[in-house]
């Protein structure tokens, strides 16, 4: 009911009569002494406590999967299911080849492979859609532990069409004078750009806002706006003629990538293997940059 919002549609999910499940969960309330639901003509919604309980409940239920996944594995029925969840750029290369020796070594095992950007991802994470989450940026939330951090590194730069008209080391002016392609205002690419091109004294003019990677490389190729993104997603696009990467030290930004698990959890087998292909070091000292 706290999914579907409605006692019919969820006593047909459980294969259960609507009065039964009624007093199941009048039984529930009367047990803990509080509502769980509030009951309006719309529906059944959630009462802050039967938040609570519904939080915890999804845990558990996540740690039962994880849980006859292991047990699973003693039967000899399968070793269990991986999921991990990564920012664009380091999925398609160090998560990916991660999975690739893994499966080298331990082919009965299942990976499920998420890309999205660093804040639905720490979602994802916490609410145990996930069991690993590769990161740009270090993450100071008591929810999430760090594992540590990949030997692998990267940089955003400014990209453009390969017949776009500007210079290959264009003045800063010149930059800012033309329109970018760029993520909602919202995600931390967008606000590190724009607070980098503050500090530079510049405004920057946004002439498409996507959250897409994809779109916004595609979009750099195609017109004339530029991008800021990260080199080794555009590289190929570099090598096959179709964009240029511009000379502007200024707005070239190096970045890590950190792996965290949930803090109030234990890791299954298939995560622990995972994480045995995963090149891991401590994290560096310096301050690095929360992008994508």
């Amino acid at each position: 009911m706290a999914i579907t919002g409605s006692l019919g549609r969820a006593a047909a999910q459980v294969h259960l009569a609507q009065p039964s499940l009624s007093r199941l969960v009048q039984r529930m309330e009367t047990q803990l002494g509080q509502p769980l639901f509030d009951r309006t003509t719309r529906g059944m919604v959630l009462t802050e406590v039967g938040q609570v309980l519904f939080r915890h409940a999804r845990h558990l239920l996540a740690d039962m999967d994880t849980l006859r996944d292991e047990l699973s594995a003693f039967r000899g029925l399968r070793r269990g299911v991986v999921r991990v969840g990564a920012v664009a750029a380091v999925m398609r290369g160090l998560v990916v080849n991660a999975a690739a020796r893994m499966l080298e070594h331990s082919p009965a095992v299942r990976i499920d492979a998420r890309e999205d950007v660093n804040s639905v991802l720490l979602q994802a994470l916490d609410q145990r859609e996930i069991d690993l989450v590769v990161t740009a940026g270090e993450i100071s939330d008591e929810a999430f532990h760090c594992i540590g951090c990949c030997e692998y590194s990267d940089s955003f730069a400014v990209f453009c069409a390969y017949d776009h008209p500007i210079a290959s080391k264009p003045a800063l002016e010149e930059i800012f004078a033309r329109q970018w392609v760029m993520p909602g205002s919202a995600f931390s690419p967008r606000v590190r750009f724009e607070a980098l091109a503050r500090s530079l004294g510049h405004k920057v003019c946004v002439g498409m806002e996507t959250n897409s990677v994809e779109a916004m490389a595609t979009m750099c190729q195609a017109s004339q706006l530029l991008s800021w993104l990260p080199v080794p997603l555009m590289m190929p696009r570099v090598e096959q003629g179709l964009v240029r990467r511009l000379d502007v030290p200024a707005l070239e930004l190096r970045r890590h990538f950190w792996v965290y698990r949930r803090s109030r959890s234990l890791l299954s087998d298939a995560a622990r293997e995972f994480l045995r292909h995963l090149p891991i070091h401590s994290c560096p000292s310096n301050d690095d940059v929360n992008l994508f």
